[in-house]
């Protein structure tokens, strides 16, 4: 299936650009680009060549969330990792799900044009400044660049609209959470004005897990004239958390659940983050804009590191500025666009004990990057797509404390996407495409192998590492069958050269050659996704999010402990033999998942939804030596609109109460029948949510 759907990619393609140089004898009309990273007010997802899902506002309001994942189970091939109690790492078609622990996800998360920087790939997101959220799978730097290996989540905040509404929200629920919002939104005669401030705060299921989350954000949007404004936006947070911990064995996971006892290897975190930027949009005429973005976020934090033996405090500096242009006319439209990156990480790590400085390090990051997009309107039912970015990235890694780890590494990527659209009767249309993803090793994988050359030259490791890339190939269906709307695609991404350690990712090892890091392998991920959602209007309607991911490793070699530790933990001294496990599936991959929601009204007012969420069964090793069941849970929301202004919301979630993991990993690197070394989360019981909503 996956043959045929590839060679229709390709054959698609060619007759697309012969096609292209046609001319046709009638006007098309005019198209516009679809794609923008700074602003989404041109978009048009049901010509988009990709699979891309969108949530807006008003869909996640009637989720009424307690974490991303709440939304982003509603997206067929997205996969996640609880990180804590509201962090989480994002996965899309299978792509770093081998990596459990302090690796980013390859998925890049975008934040009002930014791509943010996340400390091991957790993103913690405002989940109360939503405007709306687009997920775009299959390699996306062709758009956002570094590490948007398996695509991104785009995340747009509220903005000044032309009308004043004011809102105010209050909610309480199991393991005391709280929460309270208060926003506006004024219009004037040349401006607006929104302004929000919110309060999360939870105790969490976990032991040692919380969660306190302020917030105060505004943007200004000033109408310079009838075609062009001005938006300045400032939002700060403060952030305190404890991300809770796993616990060690199936004895633990049944006997000691909320994991009291156990302390987590990086958590505690302590906060301050603040976002500024400013925007200038200008609809040059009727087909034309240019926006021009310049940003600076700062993050302040100070967290716990291995078992609490270690205090970190990291500051993480972006500054940056991006400027697109787009202009349509005729059968074609063009938008070309700038991405300017500098940013900056200062470390600093003690021993807690004394207080004594163990390391100190920084970072700087340059990216200078150009993109394009074209579009041309090949006949009058078929456009045909073309994305091209470059980027130059320079590191400049420095280590205070022992200068022979410095390295300055620098690398050029180009990405693309090459993609087709034809129009069906009915609002229906087929898309397909291929599109490529990439990432830069860290500075800290380039200098580990940095140091261990210079200390032993004859060392078989690369001191230059390569980048990684993937290439996605898909062919889709879209559009709506009498009252339900679809999307259906199915893929292919081929992910080479992943960078890891070359015994495997959590080997600390005697022997040099297998501690350090190279292009140890290969991957494949194949698969069906399918969204579909009936007319809410209706008395009963629903949404469906299907997912069947087939991801296995094409080329990956690790070393295998034979026989155990003597010494426990530390270097481990065991016997190791290089196992092959090309072929096998990769770790904490489903072959199935689902999401349906039922939205029943019966009565004008009420709304009840109950939601059923399925996770097929995974390995939780690399060598596919334990296998885990999946779980099958139900949630319950329920809406009363007592007003027009007034809304009443519940929500009840694991409403069966049953017992399930949210996630094992057992270290391939250690013995095949350590099961009692697995590393469990325990999903939380069942919990209830209930809070108002009122607009005026």
């Amino acid at each position: 299936m996956l043959k045929l759907g590839r060679s229709i990619v390709a054959s698609s393609l060619i007759l697309g650009i012969g096609l292209s140089n046609l001319t046709a004898a009638e006007n098309l009309g005019e198209i516009s680009v679809e794609s923008s990273t700074i602003d989404d007010k041109f978009e048009s997802i049901k010509e988009s060549v990709s699979n891309t899902i969108v949530i807006n506002r008003e869909d996640i309001e009637k989720i009424n969330p307690q974490s991303a994942a709440d939304i982003l189970n509603t997206v067929p091939g997205v996969t996640l990792t609880y990180a804590g109690t509201d962090a989480l790492k994002v996965h899309i078609r299978g792509v770093d799900n081998q990596m459990y622990m302090g690796e980013k996800p390859g998925v890049v998360v975008v934040i009002d044009g930014v791509p943010v920087q996340e400390t091991t790939g957790k993103i913690n997101i405002d989940l109360d400044n939503i405007e709306s959220i687009k997920v775009i799978k299959g390699g996306a730097s062709y758009l956002y660049g570094n590490d948007a290996l398996a695509g991104a989540v785009i995340i747009t905040t509220k903005r000044p609209k032309g009308e004043s509404a004011s809102q105010v929200e209050a909610e309480v629920g199991s393991f005391g959470s709280k929460r309270v919002l208060a926003s506006t939104n004024q219009s004037f005669e040349s401006s607006a004005l929104q302004l929000q401030g919110s309060v999360r705060d939870s105790d969490g299921y976990w032991d040692d897990a919380f969660v306190t989350v302020k917030s105060v954000n505004g943007k200004y949007r000033y109408y310079i004239n009838d075609n062009s404004d001005i938006i300045f936006g400032l939002d700060y947070t403060k952030r305190k958390t404890g991300d809770g911990n796993s616990v060690r064995g199936t004895i633990e996971a049944e006997e000691n659940p909320k994991s009291a006892g156990y302390y987590s290897y990086g958590g505690y975190y302590n906060s301050d983050l603040i976002k500024a930027f400013i925007t200038y949009s200008n609809d040059l005429d009727d087909n034309s804009n240019v926006m021009l973005r310049v940003h600076k976020y700062e993050d302040d934090k100070t967290y716990k590191l291995n078992r609490t033996a270690y205090d970190l405090s990291e500051i993480w500096k972006q500054n940056g500025a991006k400027g697109e242009y787009k202009t349509s006319f005729d059968k074609l439209a063009v938008m070309a666009g700038f991405d300017i990156q500098r940013n900056s990480t200062d470390e600093l790590e003690y021993l807690a004990a004394d207080g004594s400085l163990r390391e100190d390090f920084a970072t700087d990051e340059k990216i200078n990057a150009i993109y394009a997009e074209l579009k041309h309107q090949t006949t009058q039912d078929l456009a045909t797509t073309f994305n091209l970015r470059y980027d130059s990235i320079k590191h400049d890694y420095k280590d205070n404390t022992d200068s022979t780890n410095n390295v300055s590494p620098s690398y050029n990527a180009a990405s693309y996407r090459v993609g087709l659209n034809y129009n069906l009767p009915d609002n229906n249309s087929i898309y397909t495409s291929v599109s490529t993803g990439f990432r830069a090793p860290t500075v800290e994988q380039t200098s580990t192998n940095q140091v261990a050359l210079k200390a032993d030259p004859t060392l078989d490791i690369p001191s230059v590492i390569d980048i990684e890339k993937t290439y996605n190939y898909e062919i889709g269906i879209r559009g709506k069958y009498s009252t339900i709307n679809y999307d259906a695609a199915i893929y292919q991404l081929d992910r080479k050269d992943y960078i890891g350690k070359i015994a495997g990712s959590y080997v600390t090892s005697d022997d040099e050659d297998e501690s350090n890091y190279d292009n140890v392998g290969d991957m494949r991920s194949k698969g069906f996704e399918l969204a579909l959602h009936s007319d809410k209007n209706k008395m009963v309607s629903f949404d469906l999010a299907y997912t069947y991911l087939d991801s296995k490793f094409t080329d990956y070699t690790i070393s295998q402990q034979l026989t155990e530790d003597p010494d426990g933990w530390g270097p481990l001294k065991a016997t190791y033999q290089r196992k092959d496990l090309s072929g096998n599936t990769v770790p904490r991959t489903s072959k199935h998942t689902l999401n349906l929601t039922v939205n029943y009204k019966p009565t004008e007012n009420l709304i009840l939804s109950p939601e059923l969420i399925v996770k097929g069964s995974y390995y939780a090793d690399e060598v596919n030596a334990n296998k885990q069941n999946g779980y099958e849970v139900v949630n319950l929301r329920a809406t009363y609109k007592v007003s027009k202004g007034l809304e009443l919301f519940a929500k009840i979630d694991n409403l069966f109460d049953k017992g399930y993991y949210q996630f094992v990993n057992i270290n391939s690197s250690a013995l095949a029948t350590m099961e009692d070394d697995a590393t469990i989360r325990v999903a939380p019981p069942r919990a209830y949510f209930a809070g108002l909503r009122y607009k005026f």
